[in-house]
């Protein structure tokens, strides 16, 4: 008995550290943890997912691709934690817990296989070593999700060990496919994909070095894949729909460029190069770093020197443990995630364009683009190495020289992890201690009033979701209603053409430059019924219009008396620049839209308008009072001849310039748009398009490119919008 306690007491003791690291990150506090619907509606969400479409967010859109993987197991932990009522803050800090505990005890039982040692010191370091570097710390700022593969990987490779020694049975392939499961496939299939790499190297390893015959792990894969394949169909049939029919939105989210910005070697090695960690965001002046505990990552000298020192140490002890079995898979691993980590730094190498020809040439592997993803195989590594040589320094080390040494290689730890050890790897820009009553009536009253046949418009919206009471990553008013919302974000989800209607309406209050009356006949448009604005924005981080410029758009637009008004009144001063005077606003305000165009309704086949070029010619008719009842068509989206016969029949035809080969900046809302550019003007590599048109022009063009210039067939208007990278994070150019 008392072995097998004295064999437990490492798991145990780096289950109880990990958990009470993360209790320890800002208690009390609710933390937007990788998407708010979890924390606000749990179980609305698991119902929400299961579908292929939505009808929020944007104007709705194909929603399976990442939302599916909620299914399983992150909605289900917060929806049954909640349902206990276990408080938000802590069902949070007990699911980061628990994947920290998780990923430490594989660590420990992968060790009992490849250091061929009894456990010890090497374990406990090891599992140190896992639980404390600077990818935790990262990814437990607020997508604690990604920390789901990282956790699963010691378990996947210690699940192929045993498989490819009894090669026959369906018990080790059946169990690695269930974490393969449970690691997050469906929220972030890129991680995942990384991470099994540690077990495919083994696959290979084992053979070659005549542990196993190749025909054990040629048995493993195929059962293994055919079981992963069949557990995982769950994710994959949604993801499959997705890509048939919903639209491209990676290319909007992570772009290339930025990524590979900050991937250096140097950078990769310390297990950091996720590139919103670098970048500084802000607006009306103010410019903060996008993660709170940035600044303690890469600028204290003292952190900076232990999370290089300790990778340093643990790829320098393999001098003394190159002879044992494992030390060069481990080694191996370290060198592989190396190499795909920094596989597009710097810019201008051979392999930097290589990697980005793929990028934008083979669609189907584009969500390998986030090479930082691969720091699991590296930290494995490192902890592999640093244990074995652990367990060769206890043993050669007499007592005080074991105690000393122990004491320095703690603190390195602790300082490699300093932002979680001290309890701030949450991020304070993101926690919140209550959802406003405010946001929570109008919610209430949307699902008691609003028809179901119409959604609610959020006007302005943000690029960003920060709030002056916290940051919420998504939108506050989708998470708490059961109606459809349209607000705008940074990232397109829903078909283009509504998208480009979306942000053209949402840019007339953001820019102030809405002509008498234009607004409402938009907002019919879109089938909005309620118009909902807030003035709790933290604009300076969210991107959105000064509140009270806004309200004063909006006041000349017919929206000055709110059919309702919620939370309290504050005084808001004039927005830097203005010459208005300060306003008394409340919370929250809501106005009814009457005469808004039904959600699901019946058009004449034929068109009464034909609008040749985008949204911003929509705007332009509802300028001038023509935005009238029927049926509505994109010249873009007819043929030459179609349009012709249309005239025939009586369909007036709308020419502008709207749809026009333009440079926007996307993450800015205002003096966002460049001139016009000519069909040579070049466009970075490395940009994105926001195309609404089918091409139907040459076999073999098309516009769902991220460079080039190829026009779209239409009879009058040679362009389309292009948006192209111009800022060294989440920026896109149209």
């Amino acid at each position: 008995m008392g072995a097998r306690i004295r064999r437990g007491a490492i798991p145990l003791a780096l289950a109880a550290a990990a958990f009470a690291l993360a209790l320890l990150q800002r208690p009390g506090l609710s933390s937007s943890d990788t998407k708010i619907d979890l924390h606000t509606r749990a179980a609305g969400l698991l119902a929400d997912v299961a579908h292929l479409w939505t009808s929020t967010a944007g104007l709705g859109g194909v929603q399976s691709a990442q939302y599916s993987g909620y299914l399983f197991p992150m909605g289900p932990w917060f929806a049954g934690v909640h349902a206990l009522g276990v408080s938000d803050w802590l069902a949070d800090r007990l699911w980061l817990g628990a994947i920290l505990a998780l990923g430490c005890w594989g660590i420990v039982r992968l060790g009992d296989v490849l250091f061929e040692r009894p456990r010890g010191v090497g374990h406990l370091v090891a599992g140190l070593m896992y639980l404390l570097n600077p990818y935790v710390v990262v990814f437990a700022n607020r997508t604690a999700v990604t920390l789901l593969a990282y956790a699963a990987l010691p378990w996947l490779i210690l699940l192929t060990w045993r498989g490819i020694r009894d090669p026959r049975s369906w018990r080790w392939p059946a169990a690695l496919a269930l974490v393969v499961t449970a690691s997050g496939p469906g929220v972030n299939v890129a991680v995942v994909a990384f991470v099994l790499l540690g077990p495919a190297a083994l696959l290979l390893y084992e053979p070659f070095t005549g542990a196993v015959p190749w025909r054990a792990s040629w048995r493993f894969i195929w059962r293994a894949g055919l079981a992963s394949i069949a557990a995982s169909l769950w994710w994959l049939v949604p993801a499959a729909a997705q890509g048939k029919y919903g639209i491209d939105f990676l290319k909007f989210t992570e772009p290339a460029g930025a990524i590979w910005s900050t991937t250096s070697l140097s950078e990769s090695l310390r297990l950091m190069g996720y590139w919103v960690t670098y970048i500084g965001v802000g607006y009306g002046g103010f410019v903060g770093p996008y993660f709170s505990d940035a600044g303690t990552l890469l600028f204290q000298q003292l952190v900076v020197i232990a999370t290089l020192a300790v990778p340093g140490l643990a790829i320098w002890g393999y001098a003394w443990t190159r002879r044992a079995r494992y030390a060069p898979y481990l080694l191996g691993l370290v060198l592989l995630g190396l190499l795909l980590m920094t596989v597009g730094f710097p810019e201008g190498t051979p392999l930097r364009r290589g990697v980005t020809g793929a990028y934008n040439h083979l669609p189907s592997i584009r969500f390998l683009r986030t090479t930082y993803k691969a720091g699991p195989l590296v930290a494995l590594g490192l902890a592999g190495l640093g244990g074995m040589a652990a367990t060769v320094l206890a043993e050669r080390f007499r007592a005080r020289a074991r105690m000393l040494t122990a004491i320095g290689g703690l603190a390195l730890l602790v300082l490699a992890a300093w932002p979680l050890v001290r309890g701030q790897a949450v991020d304070r820009q993101m926690v919140w201690d209550r959802i406003p009553a405010g946001w929570t009536q109008v919610a209430h009253d949307l699902n008691r009033t609003l028809p179901g046949d119409e959604r609610a418009l959020v006007l302005p919206g943000q690029l960003y979701a920060f709030y002056d009471w916290g940051g919420t990553v998504d939108p506050i008013l989708p998470a708490l209603t059961d109606r459809p919302v349209a607000v705008r974000s940074a990232t397109p989800y829903g078909d283009l053409h509504g998208t480009d209607l979306l942000w053209t309406t949402d840019g007339l209050v953001q820019q102030d430059r809405a002509l008498p009356g234009q607004i409402k006949p938009l907002v019919r448009l879109l089938s909005a019924g309620e118009v909902v604005t807030g003035t709790d924005d933290d604009f300076h981080r969210s991107g959105a219009a000064d509140p009270v410029a806004a309200a004063q758009t909006l006041a000349a637009q017919g929206f000055g008396t709110p059919a309702a008004a919620y939370g309290p009144r504050a005084a808001h001063p004039a927005a830097a620049g203005d010459l208005g005077s300060a306003a008394i606003l409340p919370e929250v305000r809501r106005y009814r839209v009457g005469g808004a165009r039904p959600l699901v309704r019946l058009q004449a086949a034929r068109p009464s308008v034909v609008v040749d070029g985008s949204a911003q010619g929509l705007a332009g008719l509802a300028a001038f009072g023509e935005l009238r009842p029927g049926s509505l068509v994109y010249a873009g989206d007819l043929t030459g001849a179609a349009v012709r016969e249309a005239a025939a029949r009586g369909a007036g035809v709308v020419i502008s310039d709207s749809n026009r080969r333009r440079v926007v900046v996307i993450s800015r809302m205002r003096q966002n748009a460049g001139a016009t550019l000519g069909p040579n003007d070049p466009i970075s590599q490395d940009s994105a398009v926001l195309n609404p048109f089918p091409q139907r022009g040459t076999a073999g063009q098309t516009v769902a490119v991220l460079h080039g210039a190829r026009s779209i067939e239409s009879p009058f208007s040679p362009g389309y919008s292009q948006f192209a990278e111009h800022r060294p994070f989440a920026a896109f150019d149209g």
